[in-house]
């Protein structure tokens, strides 16, 4: 034996001391001196120092591996590094592995000691062979340094004696922040709290969740009784069985047996009772026993708080589901996985049913990725899941037949609302134009409050999130009531949505006061742009949220936007449609500013032709695509003939729009910078100068097309030699530009 003052020291994190208490408990029956201890530290506390008085205490170290454990101050880095090297020089680490986890990379070399899922015998043996060769020759001598304990502490990984709930989930992933803060609350001696309920949408996983939390910590246990509370009425009868299995004489009746059993429990504790699926308070409310016992709930209800505390169940974080994908896929690349946890909305149910197909069939992951893209309604019904609540086709289905008979018009704020995208749908999309809607929601519309108490029933079933001033749905949710609307509803649905979203124009897309507006609607106008293909004013719609884009510098997202679209109305519209040709001059200057200035120039005279060949020279589609044309030129160098086209278009606006139109102002502004760029200082100086005192009355000092001719402005009085004007128009554009339009906006940097 050595001589340090113990033989192990056993290290784990968290408030779950079962595993290490049972390791010591069989170390010391061999004789073995042990010290536990929890890596919890205090904020400033010497890490290192604390692990390597430790070693220095005793012969070998046990890390009880779990999630908490590297979750701790002890998973960082500098830590591992510390005493990677001397554990694998001297063998004096040992993680013991009590759960499935991923060993971080210092630690992975270390021959470890692997216990995950044996009964208490096989693991008692396992222990004592990868230790065999430390154990002491005699007992320590009297007095020991530490009392062995009296009482046994119970294994780890062994069920209580009263036992009922289903198979864990060998492939269950993440959560163990939301299992940490649930044992928390149940341990918290809060008698309010001994009552958790984890609510959220259906298939996000809150039974898996509850199923996770009675294994992963059964050793806090001596009963785990699960109950299905779907029924209410059968609740009941499972709790009678419970009596029963507690050799409790039955009453009369199964009420007087469920009162018996409530009793015995109130005099219990180390007791946990799981009702799942539960839907109301009401329905549980009186088979609460009370006492020292914890009693889980799950439900799709968020209302429990009268009843204890509550848990929300969001859906897994990006890294969780593509871990699960790739756990169960395991030929899918983490790239391909990122890009299908996308179109499933990072939904448990939804991962492992695509992951149950792709078992089933052996289809490639990329094939079921094209396919789901394409018809995701169909796929929402196929792939076996085991541990939920049926599929996703059928998961929602019961809330939304009891929704129907509860409040009508709350499910066709639902049906409008599957039609937009899966972000924050603003209220005033229906409070602003009440009479565009059906009854009865069109009347619920008209009151602001009482459109509020219908989102709340969607907010009840967990069909819908809420927050302040809008509500949103999950996208799945969304593509399964699309699905169950009959083709000619989905048609006059479709044609509502887009008729709301025309009616909310927000003005003018390059004044910085209507981006707040567009923020809100931009995410629905681009998800129902394919619906509004043949409605004027939502094509309108479409390319002023380019324009806004592009206004405040997302070109990377106009151009995404507008490639396509331009794709669609040539097929649609026709190549030569007014609206096509706006589309082409949009994405025109996407590319320009994107530094693809050669297929913009490509794409922008192709254009500008059209424009004047169908549209005629002076129509405003044509001259907004000639001033586009003009900033192309100049990119490319071609000052000249950027100058020509700069000052035919002026002229043409000027007499068609007056000089103050938004078109004319526009082109002044690009014909300015052409001037500079020809080294023409006066006229460039005395055109600046002139659009900028009209664009600042007209629109304001701060507008787009403001910003762009103070630019272009101090750039000519820099060329006239004019160093003190130039620098203090300069620094208030830039000012200017930073706080409207932020630090990396074209025109910021420019200024």
């Amino acid at each position: 034996m050595s001589g340090r003052g113990t033989d192990f020291f056993i290290s784990h994190a968290g408030r779950d001391t079962a595993w290490a208490e049972w390791l010591a408990w069989q170390l010391q029956q061999d004789g073995y001196r042990v010290e536990l201890d929890v890596w919890d530290w205090a904020p400033g506390e010497d890490f290192v120092a604390r692990m390597s008085a430790a070693l220095e205490s005793a012969d070998r170290l046990l890390a009880v591996c779990t999630a908490a454990y590297f979750a701790s101050a002890l998973g960082g880095a500098e830590l591992r590094a510390a005493f990677a090297d001397q554990a694998k020089a001297e063998g004096r680490i040992v993680p013991v592995l009590v759960e499935p986890v991923t060993l971080p990379p210092l630690y992975a070399p270390l021959i470890h000691l692997d216990l995950i899922g044996l009964d208490e015998a096989t693991a008692a043996a396992r222990l004592r062979t990868r230790l065999a060769g430390g154990r002491p020759a005699s007992a320590p001598p009297f007095p020991r340094a530490g009392p062995a304990p009296t009482d046994k502490p119970g294994f780890a990984g062994r069920l209580p004696a009263v036992w009922k709930a289903p198979p864990r989930n060998p492939r269950f992933t993440g959560r163990d922040s939301m299992l940490t803060e649930l044992r928390r609350r149940l341990h918290s001696g809060e008698g309010t709290l001994v009552v958790q309920a984890l609510y959220g949408l259906g298939g996000v996983g809150k039974t898996q969740l509850a199923l996770e939390y009675a294994h992963r910590f059964a050793a806090d246990y001596d009963l785990v009784w699960w109950i299905d509370a779907e029924q209410p009425v059968l609740i009941a009868e499972q709790l009678a069985a419970l009596a029963a299995q507690l050799d409790l004489s039955s009453g009369p009746t199964v009420a007087a047996t469920v009162e018996r059993l409530l009793a015995e429990l109130r005099g219990r504790t180390r007791w946990l009772l799981v009702l799942d699926n539960a839907e109301r308070p009401a329905d549980v409310a009186a088979h609460l026993p009370g006492g020292a016992g914890h009693m889980l709930i799950t439900s799709r209800a968020p209302g429990w708080g009268a009843l204890g505390g509550r848990l929300e169940v969001d859906v897994l974080a990006r890294a969780e589901t593509i871990a699960l994908l790739r756990a169960r896929i395991p030929g899918m690349s983490e790239e391909l996985a990122d890009k299908l946890a996308a179109e499933l909305g990072d939904l448990p149910l939804a991962a492992a049913q695509a992951a149950g197909y792709l078992e089933q069939t052996a289809l490639p992951p990329a094939d079921y990725l094209r396919r789901f893209r394409a018809r995701r309604a169909g796929l929402l019904a196929r792939g076996d899941v085991v541990g939920y609540h049926g599929r996703l086709d059928t998961a929602w289905a019961l809330s939304l037949e009891r929704l129907r008979c509860e409040d009508p018009a709350a499910v066709r704020l639902l049906e409008l609302a599957a039609f937009l995208a899966p972000d924050p749908i603003p209220l005033a999309l229906f409070t602003g134009h009440p009479e565009l809607l059906d009854e009865p929601l069109r009347g619920i519309a008209a009151d602001p409050d009482a459109l509020a108490d219908t989102v709340g029933a969607l907010v009840g079933y967990s069909l819908a999130r809420r927050s302040p001033d809008a509500f949103q749905l999950h996208r799945l949710v969304q593509a399964v009531i699309r699905h169950r609307l009959a083709p000619d509803r989905q048609q006059a649905t479709a044609e509502q949505v887009v008729a709301l979203l025309a009616a909310a124009f927000p003005g003018d897309p390059e004044d910085p006061a209507s981006w707040p507006g567009y923020a809100q609607l931009a995410p629905h106008v681009l998800a129902t742009a394919p619906l509004g293909d043949f409605s004027s004013d939502s094509r309108h719609l479409v390319l002023d949220t380019i324009r806004y884009l592009q206004a405040t510098g997302d070109n990377s997202g106009s151009r995404a936007v507008s490639a396509p679209l331009l794709n669609r109305w040539r097929d649609v519209l026709g190549p030569d449609h007014p609206h096509t040709l706006t589309a082409a001059s949009r994405l025109t200057l996407d590319l320009m500013r994107l530094g693809k200035a050669q297929p913009a120039d490509l794409l922008g005279e192709d254009t500008l032709r059209r424009c004047r060949q169908v549209l005629g020279p002076d129509h405003p589609t044509t001259l907004g695509m000639a001033a586009t044309l003009i900033d192309v030129l100049s990119a490319l160098g071609e000052a000249e003939p950027a100058r020509a086209l700069g000052e035919d278009t002026l002229q043409r606006s000027r007499r068609m729009h007056g000089p103050d139109h938004p078109t004319t102002l526009r082109a002044a502004a690009t014909l300015t910078g052409a001037l500079v760029g020809l080294g023409k200082a006066e006229p460039a100086r005395a055109l600046g100068e002139d659009t900028l005192q009209r664009s600042r009355r007209v629109h304001g000092p701060d507008h787009v097309t403001s910003l762009a001719a103070a630019t272009a402005l101090t750039f000519a009085l820099v060329l006239a030699g004019e160093a003190e004007p130039a620098r203090a128009l300069g620094q208030d554009t830039l000012q200017r530009s930073r706080r409207v339009l932020g630090r990396n906006h074209m025109t910021t940097l420019l200024a």
